[in-house]
């Protein structure tokens, strides 16, 4: 099956080190082939590998970058 892309919305990005932070955080993990964090709406774009991925697995690597899910 292909790659599906998915928007969350991520909540304490206030400047772009935490922009990297989130983006690095989320494409370590296995099945997550990209991720594009905006600071001013907060939405970060994610194609990934709905097989692989679950919705835990996003909330886990942004919350060890040090944000929130919405």
């Amino acid at each position: 099956m292909g790659l599906e892309e998915k928007e969350i919305k991520v909540v304490g990005m206030h400047c772009p080190s935490c922009v990297n932070a989130v983006q690095l955080s989320l494409t370590d993990v296995d099945g997550i082939e990209d991720a594009k964090a905006d600071l001013d709406s907060g939405i970060t774009k994610i194609k990934l590998d709905p097989n692989t991925v679950s919705e835990d697995d996003i909330k886990d690597a942004v919350e060890e970058a040090g944000f929130n899910v919405e």
